[in-house]
C-alpha cells in the first residue's frame, strides 16, 4: 500500500508542476512587462483616443502632453458632438453616427472641457501639461 501512496504523490506533484504556468493570471503576468517598459523610459505615442460609447466619453478625462493629437470616434448609432465648453479653444466637431471621429492637436497647456451639445450630460475634459 505505502507504493501506491507513494507513487500517486509523485504523480500528483508532476501534474501540479506541469499544469502550474498554467494556472497563472493574466493580469499578474502582464504587469513586470508594464513596468518594465516604463522603467526603461519608452515614451508615450503622441496621440490619445476617446470613445465615445453608450452616452459617455470614455475616459472622461485624459492627461496629454502639448502637441498631443487626440481622436474621438463615435462608437454609438446616433449623433453625437465633441464641442469645447469655450470657443475660444477652437474645436467643435459633429459625429453622425457610429464609426465617425474627429481629432484636434492640443498645442497648449491647460484644461479643455469639452460636451456633446445634443446630450449635455455627456462632459470631459482635456489636461493638457
Amino acid at each position: 500500500m505505502r507504493c501506491k501512496q507513494k507513487s500517486f504523490g509523485v504523480l500528483a506533484a508532476a501534474i501540479l508542476a506541469w499544469a502550474a504556468p498554467a494556472m497563472g493570471h493574466d493580469e499578474c503576468d502582464d504587469e513586470p512587462l508594464k513596468r518594465a517598459a516604463v522603467a526603461e523610459g519608452v515614451k508615450p505615442q503622441p496621440f490619445c483616443n476617446v470613445a465615445i460609447k453608450l452616452f459617455q466619453f470614455q475616459p472622461g478625462r485624459i492627461e496629454v502632453r502639448p502637441g498631443t493629437l487626440v481622436s474621438w470616434v463615435n462608437e454609438d448609432e446616433i449623433v453625437h458632438t465633441v464641442t469645447a465648453e469655450k470657443k475660444e479653444n477652437g474645436f467643435a466637431a459633429y459625429l453622425d453616427g457610429k464609426g465617425q471621429s474627429f481629432s484636434f492637436t492640443f498645442a497648449q497647456p491647460g484644461t479643455y472641457s469639452y460636451l456633446c451639445e445634443r446630450h449635455e450630460h455627456m462632459r470631459g475634459e482635456v489636461l493638457v501639461r
